[in-house]
């Protein structure tokens, strides 16, 4: 089942069952979906939405510190919730030793610049990267060249 009719489904289930907060977080995942569809005059595919879930995760995740650090336990608990949503539908990430499996791969094959490796990480791996970790095992590696 494709990714967008999946939440499409989910979220009728949770209106259903009155979960207002993954019912919030999902219909906030559609606008972005269908936001981004309008700019580019198409359907999102997957991977697109996959990112779209990492960036709202991400932005939980911001919002989850600065409660933390006004002692709001109502936001803390409603972030920690809407995290929890948006993981179900984030693929599990590639592991950091695959990461560096990969980037040795290039080294040996003798790219020694980040941007050319970072590509090339992203399209071996695809939406499963974690665009940080993959950037700060590069320059680890680099570093050690």
């Amino acid at each position: 089942m494709a990714m967008k009719a999946r939440l499409q489904d989910d979220l009728k289930s949770a209106m259903k069952a009155r979960d207002t907060a993954r019912m919030m977080t999902i219909r906030g995942v559609l606008t972005e979906i269908s936001r981004l569809e309008k700019e580019v005059c198409r359907q999102a595919s997957d991977t697109e939405i996959v990112q779209i879930l990492k960036r709202e995760r991400a932005r939980r995740e911001e919002t989850l510190e600065f409660a933390r650090k006004g002692n709001r336990p109502d936001l803390v608990a409603q972030n920690e919730a809407e995290i929890r949503v948006l993981d179900a539908y984030i693929p599990a990430g590639v592991g950091a030793e695959e990461i560096r499996a990969a980037i040795q791969a290039q080294v040996a094959a003798g790219v020694n610049q980040i941007g050319p490796i970072m590509k090339a990480l992203k399209d071996q791996f695809g939406a499963c990267l974690d665009g940080k970790l993959a950037s700060d095992l590069v320059k680890q590696a680099l570093a050690h060249k």
